[in-house]
């Protein structure tokens, strides 16, 4: 039968597992077949009984059989795999130990299972739930990707004191020489309200008040000493349109004018007097509207110009007076355009586009420059960017992560560039690195007693 949501959550790898699993291998037995550690056997099961919302070996192997992703032999003894040729078929070999007392039984539930099948399709069935609708956000790609080159060691990136809590599309924002990770997804798509600070000079974090609501695939912007949230998306892939602002003096949270309509996955700038949120994702679709906030009226309206294309996960950064949208995701394709965004007009100017096509990037204004990290969504990242306005031109500088890296937290303090969290697309995995780049280098002179007295 169909292979469900579920199993598109689950990796190669945790596939393999999982059919060894439903023939009753011991973790040994698994980690010997496909030559890894039983400790990275126990990893992969727990993300296997996570994905799959089970509590243990047995329910894995039943949600196996029913959904047929196995089957039983002819001979009843075993399951295997649905529609594995026998080189993929994970049966023990017969010089193999004894099975212990409780693989047995772990056998003789899967058999029992099995002749349950037989009867289960004449059972009347209530409609199978959807699946809550999300932005295409952490799924695997439809075909495996192929390895990212090999590079070399990113010297310029330096690693710091991991985040407390692993999670991608979170928003970070720099203010007073800290840096603030508020929200993001964690954890089989939960939406979070963490927030927790990062401050360079001790390297270190600290906990502050948590987000009044869980939110995923938000960004925020630093004005007048208080963050700015708008929106983001619930653990169902619901866009929401809430409106928090977060003052780290008194550590305290505040509502704002709700959003005229849900939306996550924006890019985000503070512009003058007013925020500019584009793009995103509505709980449906992805969109091609550009929302703004006056900080006078206190109230949000929708622009009448809309963007050139309808996508999410847009990088935005203003970099002398001037606002810049690039890359983005549609749910189908990557982008690499850059566009110059004119508030008074509502026009768009289209520059050079980025050496590589980036959804999920973090895209940031420092020293004259833009610098575009991460994205990926449909390849593995090789580089990092930097764009000179002057020349109109990108060119690639060093990535600490090559692979589908995308959805992590972009800021800058001082002359660095940090990047925080994300979702590395290779690994199936949330990340909570910090990694730093030098963007720009101070050289002090000295000065002599004679050119004081001068």
């Amino acid at each position: 039968m169909p292979e469900n949501d579920a199993t598109l959550q689950l990796s190669e790898r945790e596939r393999q597992i999982l059919e060894m699993v439903a023939t009753g291998a011991s973790n040994q037995q698994i980690a010997h077949q496909l030559v890894i550690s039983v400790n990275t056997v126990k990893v992969h099961l727990r993300n296997i009984f996570e994905k799959l919302g089970v509590q243990s070996r047995t329910e894995a192997t039943m949600r196996a059989i029913q959904e047929g992703w196995v089957k039983v032999a002819d001979d009843g003894a075993k399951p295997v795999e649905a529609t594995a040729a026998p080189a993929r078929t994970f049966l023990i070999a017969d010089t193999r130990p004894p099975l212990a007392r409780w693989q047995q039984i772990y056998l003789l539930l899967a058999t029992l299972l099995a002749l349950a099948l037989v009867i289960i399709p004449l059972i009347p069935r209530q409609p199978a739930l959807e699946t809550p609708k999300l932005p295409v956000i952490y799924a695997q790609p439809p075909t495996p990707l192929p390895p990212a080159p090999v590079n070399a060691p990113a010297r310029k990136w330096v690693t710091h004191e991991a985040m407390p809590t692993k999670r991608a599309g979170l928003g970070l924002v720099a203010l007073a020489d800290k840096l603030f990770a508020i929200g993001g997804v964690r954890g089989n798509n939960q939406a979070t309200r963490s927030v927790e600070i990062y401050d360079p000079a001790t390297n270190s974090w600290s906990e502050g008040a948590a987000k009044p609501t869980a939110a995923a695939n938000i960004a925020g912007a630093a004005v007048d000493g208080k963050i700015y949230v708008p929106g983001g998306c619930t653990n169902k892939g619901n866009a929401v349109t809430a409106f928090e602002i977060y003052d780290p003096q008194s550590d305290s949270w505040a509502k704002g004018p709700a959003l005229p309509e849900g939306r996550c996955a924006y890019g985000l700038v503070a512009f003058k007097d007013n925020l500019y949120l584009f793009g995103g994702w509505n709980g449906e679709t992805f969109e091609d509207t550009v929302l703004a906030y006056s900080f006078k009226e206190k109230a949000w309206e929708r622009l009448d110009r809309r963007m050139p294309q309808a996508k999410g996960y847009v990088g935005a950064a203003v970099l002398n007076d001037t606002i810049y949208v690039a890359g983005g995701y549609d749910g189908q394709a990557e982008f690499n355009q850059t566009y110059v965004f004119e508030p008074d007009s509502g026009g768009w100017l289209e520059k050079a586009p980025m050496q590589e096509k980036r959804g999920g990037l973090g895209l940031i204004a420092a020293a004259n420059n833009l610098y575009a990290v991460g994205g990926g969504w449909n390849h593995p990242l090789t580089t990092s960017e930097k764009y000179d306005p002057a020349s109109n031109t990108w060119t690639p500088f060093e990535t600490p992560v090559a692979s589908q890296w995308r959805n992590m937290g972009l800021a800058a303090i001082d002359t660095k560039i940090y990047a925080i969290g994300g979702w590395n697309g290779a690994e199936n995995e949330y990340l909570d690195s910090v990694v730093s780049y030098q963007f720009l280098y101070q050289l002090f002179l000295p000065i002599s007693a004679n050119e004081k007295e001068e």
